[in-house]
């Protein structure tokens, strides 16, 4: 963003020092990232390359799935290599990723039966108008989300009812669903495993927050059934071992997270305020603030699931779309460039002015963010202390913080 920046605070994790280095794989919905992070928790090497993501008819948003199998392979070698560190010696690996988008395969085979139908995707909004009030109400109190497009399960209906042959390969026991990171688990680790997290179950419509189980009545509402769904583990897991084929080494899979869930860990190790709140301005900009270990609804933010360093804590979150493409279109001009930001940050005050609790601390990251002119602007603006991550890229970072916990206390890596 090549406009003059304004003053701004930085804040980075608390973490013990740890030996060694890890790899973090982060595939967004417009690029994907592979990091080798030091036992400090800084970037040692990044590398980065561009997705392509398929517009067919109005609403509609697709990806190729093994697009995103061989730039994730190709940003891993990349990132290793510049590292300079030896594959053998990085001792695991964490994958953060978009939510929600949905892909089903072939378990014989592993080819995709669709493309990957993106979260921006809203042709299963009517189908989601079809259900009542009383069945609202029902999914709500059981996965903290409203019955809507932007989630997995209508697009996995939509797949199964308009796909030739999927049903029967659901009956036969030979289809797989997965949000982007069991896809990529599956392809990239020893043996297939079909694994994905709780923060990723939690934003499928599919998945009951309060017993951390796939849902039988759930699944019955979106006619999907059970057979095709992942093992579910809590975010810091053993998760499988890479292949060695894709970097010449067995590294284990210790950490899966969605995206802003790993930014919110991020953004919990941060805090200089036990009442904090993480904005992420990026291909969306979010809002999420933890609200500890006891359900709570508070419309319209969606109720989430956020690892923590016992188990899953619950958080309220809040979105403003379209962000990255409008700042895009505006590089070169900063001074519609800093009102568009000014407009962005007066969205995000207005979420944070409806979260029950007021923050006392603001912590953003995202690439919107990273020449911290929307930071300042955000302080500005709500009169709260605001920082910016330290690493920008926030979701990497809490996922990295993740894989050294993970590390730290092996115990609950074990399956």
């Amino acid at each position: 963003m090549k406009t003059p920046t304004t003053s701004f605070k930085t804040c980075s994790p608390r973490i013990e020092l740890q030996k060694g280095a890890v790899l973090v794989l982060d595939v967004g919905t417009t690029g994907i990232k592979a990091f080798v992070f030091d036992g400090d928790c800084r970037v040692i090497a990044k590398a980065y390359q561009t997705i392509k993501k398929a517009r067919p008819r109005r609403g509609w948003v697709e990806q190729d799935p093994m697009e995103i199998l061989r730039v994730s392979i190709a940003v891993l070698r990349k990132a290793v290599k510049d590292s300079g560190i030896a594959p053998s010696s990085i001792r695991g690996m964490g994958i953060t990723n978009q939510r929600e988008a949905t892909v089903l395969w072939k378990k014989t085979t592993g080819k995709p039966v669709y493309p990957i139908i993106g979260w921006e995707d809203s042709r299963t909004r009517r189908f989601c108008q079809t259900f009542s009030k009383r069945d609202q109400e029902a999914v709500r109190r059981m996965t903290g989300l409203p019955i809507d497009s932007y989630f997995s399960a209508s697009k996995i209906h939509w797949i199964l009812n308009r796909v030739q042959g999927t049903r029967e390969l659901a009956d036969d026991g030979d289809l797989a669903f997965g949000t982007v990171d069991s896809w990529l688990i599956w392809n990239l680790c020893e043996g297939r495993p079909h694994y994905t997290d709780e923060t990723n179950a939690s934003r499928t419509l599919l998945f009951n927050i309060h017993t951390r189980h796939w849902d039988g009545s759930l699944l019955k509402r979106f006619d999907v059934p059970k057979s095709v769904l992942p093992f579910v583990q809590p975010s810091r897991a053993r998760f499988g071992v890479l292949d060695n084929m894709v970097l010449g080494a067995d590294i284990p899979i210790l950490a899966v997270c969605g995206d802003q869930q790993a930014s919110t860990y991020a953004a919990i190790r941060s805090a200089s305020s036990r009442h904090s709140v993480k904005v992420t301005y990026g291909t969306g900009t979010f809002v999420v603030q933890v609200h500890g270990k006891s359900f709570f609804s508070h419309p319209p933010f969606f109720t989430t699931l956020v690892p923590d360093m016992t188990m899953a804590s619950f958080a309220l979150e809040g979105k403003i779309e379209g962000s990255s493409e409008a700042v895009t279109r505006l590089l070169g001009n900063s001074t519609k460039l800093r009102m568009y930001l000014k407009k962005l940050a007066e969205k995000a005050d207005a979420l944070i002015k409806q979260l029950p609790t007021q923050p006392k601390q603001i912590i953003a990251d995202g690439g919107i963010a990273r020449d911290g002119i929307i930071v300042g602007l955000q302080e500005e603006i709500s009169g709260i202390p605001t920082c910016l991550q330290s690493t920008y890229d926030g979701t990497a970072l809490g996922t990295a913080l993740l894989v050294w916990d993970a590390i730290k206390l092996p115990r609950e890596n074990e399956t």
